[in-house]
């Protein structure tokens, strides 16, 4: 019965959550390319990770990949940027560039399920947070695999749990990651642009590959 109250005291709490980005990533602007009859190709190999970035002990979370893919194709896709974007590799085509881009969520989980703890036992009066600490980086390849560009961001989104957030519970984890996510992946595609590392060419001359 002890379980059951607690597990019911830590339902309720988690029923009035809300998550914010840490918007530690200005909302970034992509130009129009569409003056541009030749764009480069790309294949994105995109991997999700536990952990810090570039760890020998970070975690490949499938789950979290999978999550993310929808909003990661619709980026490619508003963005204009590509005559063609692919997810698998077994779709690349010659002469594309590869675009290697991972996500590392390094969030201290034990800290997360201390509050969570304390919010349920107090029936949701205590309010609860836990952080999630993103890091994105983008590397890109060119046609015979040479390494062009590393790009790297950092963001965070915080969980708020309580009674008082129930009234914020549209502000749902989903909205804000994919939110975080968006205006990370736009920075460091803007900073490809600036850095002229993928170059595309007009009228009918030859696109320049970096």
């Amino acid at each position: 019965m002890k379980l059951k109250a607690v597990g019911m005291a830590m339902v309720l709490a988690l029923a009035g959550c809300a998550s914010f980005p840490g918007d530690q990533v200005a909302e970034t602007t992509l130009p129009s390319m569409s003056s541009y009859q030749q764009r480069p190709g790309v294949f994105v190999d995109f991997n999700f990770y536990r952990g810090e970035a570039d760890s020998a002990t970070a975690v490949e979370v499938p789950q979290g990949r999978d999550l993310l893919k929808p909003q990661l194709e619709a980026a490619l896709r508003d963005s204009g940027l590509f005559s063609r974007y692919t997810l698998d590799p077994f779709q690349k085509q010659a002469g594309d560039y590869t675009l290697k881009l991972n996500v590392y969520n390094s969030g201290s989980e034990g800290a997360a399920m201390v509050s969570g703890m304390i919010t349920g036992f107090t029936l949701g009066i205590i309010p609860g947070s836990a952080k999630d600490e993103y890091t994105m980086t983008l590397q890109v390849l060119d046609d015979q695999g040479q390494p062009l560009q590393v790009g790297q961001n950092h963001d965070s989104v915080r969980t708020w749990m309580g009674l008082v957030f129930i009234p914020m519970m549209a502000y749902t984890p989903a909205e804000a990651i994919n939110d975080s996510f968006r205006r990370q992946l736009n920075a460091l595609l803007k900073q490809l642009l600036d850095q002229q590392v993928l170059k595309y060419a007009q009228g009918r001359s030859l696109l320049m590959r970096g």
